[in-house]
């Protein structure tokens, strides 16, 4: 695809003219073009799915992984990207402290 651009130590995201995309909404639009999901389905599917196994199999550690990476807390991850769990999840279902 050749979207990689090394620039300041680490790569850059440019577009098919070698443009580096400069705002996450431009990042936002080029992925989707090129996966017809945008970032915000992959961390939505991502967390449902984590949280799924919060619940089925008590894994709380991959749960605050993700939280950490996503820099969100688990109450915003529960919240806006727990799109394809349909029962209401609340913290204490998985047992976990929110800081």
């Amino acid at each position: 695809m050749g979207i990689l651009k090394k620039g300041l130590g680490k790569y850059l995201i440019a577009d098919t003219n070698g443009e580096t995309l400069k705002t996450s909404s431009k990042f936002g639009e080029y992925y989707k073009s090129l996966f017809k999901y945008t970032p915000y389905d992959l961390r939505k599917a991502l967390t449902s799915k984590c949280i799924r196994q919060c619940i089925t199999e008590g894994n709380t550690e991959a749960l605050e992984r993700l939280a950490d990476k996503q820099g969100h807390s688990l109450n915003t991850m529960l919240n806006n990207y727990n799109t394809y769990n349909h029962e209401n999840i609340i913290l204490d279902t998985c047992l976990i402290e929110d800081d």
